[in-house]
């Protein structure tokens, strides 16, 4: 066991849950267990048990907390102005993989879920994707089938930020973007609608 830090209640709690989004993104959920979060954090278990009351707690206190900073992230991108020359599509791409790279392991999380998370996981997910369909159907009023434009974009998205996560060296953000302003010229045609 690591020695003991004097931590206030947030600090400790923040410690908790960086530990075990550590253990969720590297090993997956079934390899998160109290004992285990506890020895790692230098804590014992009733600390744990305190802040989250049980191993289903800790892991949608986690979930909850690395959605709200994936939210913020996509919030961000999503309200950037789009320059004069660009999409609307890739210009919230750029951002939101900005928000990748700022915090790989909270997206990891999410577009590369580990097996085994808890039913709140796939809720959130769900919400994740309406918001982004959402912000989507902004973006393609103007398109000349919006709903599978969506779709296209939707998945084209997903894909790209896959790609930076599993393999940042190989996908760099400006070749991710030139192949989002590809697919979105190609689906969006001409009239593109500012969000």
């Amino acid at each position: 066991m690591t020695a003991r830090r004097r931590l206030s209640g947030p600090q400790r709690r923040a410690q908790i849950l960086d530990v075990t989004r550590r253990i969720v993104v590297e090993q997956g959920y079934h390899a998160v267990s109290i004992e285990r979060v506890a020895e790692e954090c230098g804590v014992t278990r009733t600390v744990i048990y305190q802040q989250f009351e049980s191993l289903p707690g800790l892991l949608v206190a986690l979930v909850d907390r690395e959605i709200e900073h994936a939210f913020a992230g996509f919030r961000e991108a999503a309200a950037r102005p789009v320059h004069p020359d660009e999409d609307p599509f890739t210009s919230a791409l750029a951002g939101i993989l900005d928000a990748v790279d700022a915090a790989p392991a909270t997206w990891r999380m999410f577009m590369l879920p580990a097996e085994g998370g808890p039913p709140e996981l796939h809720q959130r997910l769900a919400r994740a994707r309406a918001v982004t369909r959402s912000h989507l159907h902004r973006i393609t009023g103007h398109a000349a089938d919006p709903e599978l434009s969506i779709r296209v974009l939707h998945a084209v998205a997903d894909e790209l930020v896959r790609l930076r996560l599993t393999d940042p060296d190989h996908h760099s953000t400006e070749r991710l973007l030139a192949q989002a302003r590809r697919i979105a010229r190609a689906t969006l045609g001409t009239a593109t609608a500012q969000p």
